[in-house]
C-alpha cells in the first residue's frame, strides 16, 4: 500500500489538493460573527441569564483563589513552610516531609516565593473543583458501562485538544483572570479524575460486591461501605494525577491572567529566558513534591496495609496533636516577631537573601554557550537540526501535502482498518474529511509531518529504554527521576532551551515533543514487558532459548498491546507539544491557533483548534489496535 502511494505521489504530486468545492468557506466568518454576538451579549444591559451564570461562577472562583492566596500569605513564609511540612510529616512520613521542606526552601532560594504561593493557591482551587466534579462523574461511570461510553468522547476531546487552543473561548466566557485560568486547568485535569475513579470502582472484586448484595446491602450502602473503601488507593492515585495534570497547565494559565509561576514563565519567554527556565524549574519542584507527598500519603494511610491497635492509635493521636501544636506555635511566633508574608529578597542588614541573581547568571551563561557557533554543543545541535529538517521533515511534509488528498484519506483509513478494525477506520475517515471540509487540509498535513517525525523518534527511544528498564532494575531506577522531570515540566517550558539549541525554528517543537512523549512510552513498554506471563518465559527457557531470544521472540511480541498503547499515547503527547511549537514559528495548525489567540482572530483559531482535535482523534484511532483489551490492566 505504501509503495502504491509513492507511485501515485510521483505521478500526481501537487495536482490534487483538497477541492475548494468541498470546503465550508464561510465557516470562519460565521465563527467571527458568533464571537461578536457573544461580546455584545456580555456587555448588553440588562445582562442575559446565560452570562449571569458564567459571571457568577467567575466571581466565585476569583474569590476562592484570592482567599486561598490570602490564607497562605497570612501564615507568613515561615509559617506556611512549617504547616505544609508538618502536615505531610503526619500523613506521609519523614521522607515525604523532607521533600516538601526542600521544595519550600527552593522557592525561597529562587526568589519566587510569592509567585509559588500564588500558584499553590490556584492549584488548590483548580484541583479541589476538578475532584469535586470528576470523582462523582467517575463513580457513575464506574457503575454504568453505558454512561462511561457516552462520556468517553468528551474526555478524549478534553485531553487531545492542546490547552491553549481553548483559551480564547474561555476568556470570552469568563474574562481574563484567575477564574479563566482555573477553568482552563479544570478542562485538562478533570478527565484523569474521572477515568481513574471509574477504574477504581470497576476494579473492586465482583465476588465482594455479590457478597455484600447477598447480605441485603442497598445501592448506597454498596457504594459507601464496599466500593469506595476498596477503591480508596485508586482514588488517591486519581488525586495525585489530577494534581500533576493541573500543574502542567500552570504556564498556559499564565497567558490568561493566572498569575504565579505561569506568569513568570510566559512573561520571560521573549524578555528573560533564564527567568522563564527558573520559573519552570520551580514548577517541576512543586510537582515532584506534591507527587511524592500524595503517593506517600496514599501508601501510609492504606487500611489494607496498616492495622493499628489501641496503643498505636493513641500514639498517633498524640503525634497529630503535636504536629498541630508545633505548627500553630511557629505561625504565632512568626506573627509576633514580624516575619513577612513573602520571603524577603534582602536581609535586614541589606544583604541578598536569595540566589536568584546568581542562578539567572548561570542559566544565561549556559544558554549563551550553547548558542555560540564555536561551542561543541552547537556543532552537534546545528547539523542535527538541519538533518532533521532536510532529511525528514521537509520530505515527509512535501509527500503528505503533495499526495492527492483522496489517496492520503484512503491510505490512513485503510491503515486504521487493518490495525484497529471497522469502527476506528470509519472515525478516522470522518475526522480527516472534517479537516478538509474546514479548509485546513494542507496545514493539517504540515502538522501531521511534524507529529510523525517526533513520534518515530519518541517511540524508538522509548521502546529501547522501556525494554532496558524492564530487563534491569538499575536502569529503571535511573530512568524514574528523569521521567518524572520530563513529565512534570510544563509543555511551554520545553520550547525555551531548544530555541537556543536548535536554530531552525521548526525543530525546537519537534525535539520538545520527543522529550515530552518518550517517558510515557518508556513507562508503558516497561510495564508491558514486565507483565509478560512468567510461564511463557519459563517455557521458552526450558526449550533452551537465550536471554536475547526470550526478549525478542517472547516478551516483546507478547507485550505488543502495551507497546501499541505506548505509540498511541506518544502520539497524543507529541501532538500537544508540537502544536505549542506554533508559538515559536513551527507553522501548521499550531501557528494558526497561536495567531488566532494573539491577533483576536476567533474564527481562524477555532477552526485550527477543531482541526487539531480531529487530527488527534484520527491518529488515536489509527494506532488504537487492540489496546482496549489491556488498557485497564496497564493503566
Amino acid at each position: 500500500m505504501i509503495g502504491a502511494m509513492v507511485l501515485v505521489y510521483r505521478g500526481f504530486s501537487g495536482d490534487y489538493p483538497w477541492p475548494n468545492e468541498l470546503v465550508w468557506n464561510s465557516l470562519s466568518g460565521k465563527l467571527d460573527a458568533f464571537q461578536s454576538w457573544l461580546l455584545d451579549e456580555r456587555s448588553a444591559e440588562p445582562q442575559s441569564p446565560f452570562f449571569k451564570v458564567f459571571d457568577g461562577f467567575a466571581t466565585f472562583v476569583d474569590n476562592l483563589v484570592a482567599w486561598f492566596t490570602s490564607a497562605i500569605l497570612w501564615l507568613t513564609w515561615l509559617g506556611a513552610a512549617a504547616v505544609g511540612t508538618l502536615a505531610v510529616l503526619r500523613l506521609g512520613g519523614v521522607r515525604a516531609a523532607m521533600i516538601v521542606a526542600g521544595a519550600f526552601a527552593s522557592f525561597a532560594a529562587f526568589g519566587l516565593w510569592e509567585a509559588s504561593m500564588e500558584t499553590l493557591a490556584l492549584m488548590i482551587a483548580a484541583v479541589g473543583l476538578s475532584l469535586l466534579i470528576g470523582i462523582p462523574i467517575g463513580i457513575v461511570a464506574g457503575r454504568s458501562d453505558r454512561f462511561y461510553a457516552a462520556i468517553s468522547p468528551f474526555l478524549d476531546a478534553m485531553q487531545i485538544v492542546p490547552a491553549f487552543a481553548y483559551l480564547m473561548p474561555v476568556v470570552i466566557l469568563f474574562s481574563i483572570g484567575p477564574a479563566a485560568a482555573v477553568v482552563s486547568t479544570m478542562i485538562y485535569a478533570i478527565p484523569p479524575a474521572v477515568r481513574i475513579t471509574a477504574l477504581g470502582i470497576r476494579g473492586v472484586a465482583t465476588n465482594t460486591v455479590e457478597a455484600a448484595a447477598s447480605m441485603g446491602a442497598t445501592r448506597r450502602q454498596m457504594l459507601s461501605k464496599v466500593q469506595l473503601p476498596l477503591a480508596r488507593r485508586m482514588l488517591l492515585l486519581g488525586v495525585n494525577q489530577t494534581i500533576l495534570f493541573a500543574l502542567s497547565m500552570v504556564v498556559i494559565a499564565g497567558l490568561i491572567g493566572g498569575g504565579g509561576l505561569g506568569a513568570v514563565v510566559t512573561s520571560g519567554i521573549y524578555t528573560n529566558p533564564a527567568l522563564a527556565i527558573l520559573g519552570g524549574i520551580a514548577i517541576v519542584i512543586m510537582a515532584m513534591a506534591l507527587d511524592r507527598s500524595t503517593e506517600a500519603i496514599a501508601t501510609r494511610t492504606d487500611p489494607a496495609k496498616r492495622h493499628l491497635d489501641a496503643t498505636a492509635r493513641a500514639r498517633l493521636r498524640r503525634f497529630t496533636l503535636g504536629c498541630i501544636g508545633v505548627g500553630a506555635a511557629i505561625v504565632a511566633a512568626s506573627k509576633l516577631v514580624g516575619v513577612s508574608s513573602v520571603y524577603p529578597d534582602e536581609t535586614p542588614g541589606g544583604r541578598t537573601a536569595t540566589l536568584q541573581a546568581w542562578l539567572l547568571t548561570q542559566i544565561q551563561s549556559v544558554l549563551d554557550y550553547v548558542q555560540n557557533p564555536d561551542s561543541w554543543v552547537y556543532q552537534i545541535t546545528e547539523p542535527t537540526s538541519t538533518w532533521l529538517l532536510t532529511k525528514a521533515l521537509l520530505p515527509l511534509q512535501s509527500f503528505l501535502i503533495g499526495t492527492p488528498w483522496f489517496i492520503t484519506l484512503a491510505g490512513l483509513t485503510l491503515i486504521a482498518f487493518l490495525i484497529s478494525g471497522l469502527r476506528p477506520a470509519v472515525t478516522t475517515f470522518l475526522m480527516l474529511a472534517w479537516i478538509g471540509f474546514m479548509g485546513v487540509w494542507a496545514l493539517a498535513m504540515d502538522t501531521l509531518s511534524q507529529v510523525l517525525v517526533a513520534t518515530v523518534l519518541a517511540v524508538v527511544i522509548g521502546v529501547a529504554l522501556g525494554v532496558a528498564a524492564a530487563e534491569s532494575t538499575k536502569v529503571s531506577k535511573i530512568l524514574r527521576p528523569i521521567n518524572d522531570i520530563l513529565q512534570t515540566l510544563p509543555q511551554l517550558v520545553y520550547i525555551i532551551p531548544f530555541i537556543y539549541l536548535m536554530p531552525v525554528s521548526i525543530v525546537p517543537g519537534i525535539i520538545a515533543g520527543v522529550l515530552y512523549a518518550f517517558p510515557v512510552v518508556v513507562r508503558l513498554v516497561e510495564r508491558g514487558v514486565r507483565d509478560v506471563a512468567p510461564e511463557a518465559v519459563e517455557a521458552a527457557g526450558a526449550f533452551g532459548a537465550t536471554r536475547r531470544q526470550i526478549l525478542t521472540k517472547v516478551k516483546i511480541p507478547l507485550a505488543g498491546d502495551a507497546i501499541m498503547l505506548g505509540v498511541n499515547q506518544g502520539i497524543v503527547m507529541v501532538l500537544a507539544v508540537v502544536v505549542i511549537g506554533g508559538l515559536v514559528g513551527s507553522g501548521g495548525l499550531g501557528y494558526e491557533v497561536a495567531q488566532g489567540l494573539v491577533r483576536g482572530q476567533f474564527g481562524q483559531g477555532v477552526i485550527a483548534s477543531l482541526a487539531i482535535l480531529a487530527l488527534g482523534i484520527a491518529l488515536d484511532r489509527v494506532t488504537q489496535g487492540t489496546r482496549r483489551v489491556r488498557k485497564d490492566s496497564i493503566g
